[in-house]
């Protein structure tokens, strides 16, 4: 199963470019079948901490590395289970159709 993971959105204060909400989707592929899954965070930041970084330094990868910490380890594992048995049986049903559409002729 491939995976990849984006940042659809980010909300910020004004201010101080704080973020404080990550929107997240998280892209599954298997055998030529595909899925997403949508999400998203709240964060807590402080402009003053010494690790803050200004929001035009951010990056992608940071910012993934946030949802993901987030999530934890137990949650991204959840979603990748979950979308693994749902790809799984969504490529099954297509090897194995209940009923076929046609005509004889």
């Amino acid at each position: 199963m491939n995976k990849t993971f984006k940042i659809a959105n980010m909300k910020r204060t004004p201010d101080a470019g704080v973020v404080v909400k990550v929107v997240y989707i998280m892209g599954f592929e298997y055998n030529g079948i595909s899925d997403r899954h949508v999400g998203s965070i709240e964060l807590a930041g402080d402009a003053s901490a010494p690790d803050f970084i200004p929001f035009e330094d951010l990056t992608e990868e940071i910012v993934i590395d946030w949802v993901k910490a987030e999530l934890g380890e137990a949650k991204l594992a959840e979603i990748d289970n979950e979308f693994q048995n749902r790809l799984e049986a969504k490529y099954q049903a297509k090897q194995n159709p209940e009923f076929i559409s046609g005509k004889p002729w």
